[in-house]
């Protein structure tokens, strides 16, 4: 994949817009964190996030598969994924869909 500067602008200004309390910031801490493997999966990252979003209430094994990739989880994935508090998952997904629809660019 060819990144350029006018990606990587709109990549920090969608960043530079999310709250960092919210759901979606959550979900994108994890990601930061995760040491993914695509490798292991068959996938790479953005194969493995395009299943996310087109079937976001697999998140649970989403996230599973993602910190598992690389066969070891490190202390920051716990971490991240423990803020994630996903007790109900389509309440989590509903409120960072709700969050994304929100953002100001």
């Amino acid at each position: 994949m060819e990144f350029n500067k006018n990606t990587l602008a709109q990549t920090m200004a969608f960043l530079l817009s999310i709250p960092p309390e919210s759901n979606l910031a959550k979900l994108l801490k994890l990601c930061l964190v995760t040491q993914y493997n695509g490798e292991n999966l068959g996938q790479n990252a953005l194969e493995k996030s395009q299943e996310l979003i087109i079937n976001p209430t697999d998140l649970p094994y989403w996230i599973q598969e993602v910190i598992q990739s690389n066969d070891k989880i490190t202390p920051e994935e716990w971490q991240a994924f423990g803020q994630l508090n996903l007790t109900q998952t389509q309440d989590f997904i509903n409120t960072l869909l709700e969050e994304l629809n929100n953002l100001k660019l």
